[in-house]
């Protein structure tokens, strides 16, 4: 039994050395970005991507290094600057208008993430000419990552960091761990030139996001300045919504869910210009590449 499964390993590893490739590409991203946390559309009977709210979305841009380590296997590192916010004002959820929060956020996010390719999904031959002149990939992805965020509100047409007045009395951190997974696809052209689509959902280990995650608290638990309490509960009567008065916005009251971590997501499109190394595993099942023209129903390229 041992001597079969060292065998099996052998064979495996061979496999995998014969088919390995190498594949490096730099390119930049652009697209939008959304916020899912304890503000905005509030809509109760809905969850998760539903309960966005499309007038809050804003600009997401970066750039990123892919290496294809195998056929089936990437890696991407990429660093992004997005912005979030979101508006009680734009929300259908009465409770939400009542509370008349805001927010907008600049979000630094650096991540690495392991890609998956699976060959089925995969063309390398766009239009059959029988010259792989364009290829096409699709792929999926989950990785991991950091962000660096600091969270503001509008007050008399000026931004204002909610984090020091400690609006719940709690002094959260500005770093913070994200998980972000998704998919997209992408053409490559002429063999170095590539386009793609990517939409990544990246859910994260913070609820202040948004600088909302509880309970109202009293002033005395929040920062001195005296801003604090003003951007803390900045409740707003409107006729026209029937709020119940009360505690509703008192000490103690809820502010937030804390069930529920905040996330975000993005959708970019991208370019990236492709560096190839040369070995004899390609020259031999790859000439393609090197000048040599293969009539469609040839060995097909893997990447």
């Amino acid at each position: 039994m041992k001597k079969t499964l060292l065998l099996l390993c052998l064979i495996a590893s061979a496999t995998f050395t014969k088919a390995q490739q190498y594949n490096l590409g730099f390119g930049v991203h652009a697209g939008v970005s959304n916020f899912l946390g304890d503000i905005g559309s509030g809509d109760l009977a809905r969850g998760f991507v539903y309960n966005m709210e499309l007038r809050d979305t804003r600009w997401d841009f970066g750039a990123f290094a892919r290496y294809r380590f195998h056929p089936l296997f990437a890696v991407q590192a990429s660093f992004d600057f997005n912005r979030l916010q979101g508006k009680d004002s734009n929300s259908d959820n009465r409770a939400r208008l009542g509370r008349n929060l805001q927010f907008v956020n600049n979000v630094l996010h650096l991540n690495a993430k392991l890609e998956l390719y699976p060959q089925i999904l995969s063309v390398s031959d766009v239009g059959y000419r029988g010259r792989y002149r364009t290829d096409y990939q699709t792929y999926f992805f989950a990785g991991v990552g950091g962000i660096y965020h600091n969270p503001k509100a509008d007050y008399n047409g000026t931004k204002v960091k909610l984090r020091p007045l400690m609006t719940e009395g709690v002094n959260y951190s500005r770093v913070v761990l994200t998980l972000p997974f998704g998919g997209g696809f992408f053409f490559t052209h002429k063999k170095i030139h590539r386009f793609g689509f990517e939409y990544a959902w990246n859910w994260t280990f913070t609820d202040y996001l948004d600088d909302i995650s509880n309970t109202y608290v009293s002033p005395a638990e929040m920062s001195s300045d005296p801003l604090a309490a003003e951007l803390a509960n900045r409740y707003e009567a409107n006729p026209f919504i029937d709020i119940p008065l009360g505690n509703q916005y008192g000490p103690g009251a809820p502010r937030g869910d804390p069930t529920d971590r905040d996330n975000f997501m993005t959708m970019t499109i991208s370019y990236s210009y492709l560096i190839r190394t040369r070995g004899s595993f390609y020259r031999k099942n790859y000439s393609w590449m090197y000048g040599r023209k293969r009539r469609w129903g040839g060995t097909k390229a893997k990447f």
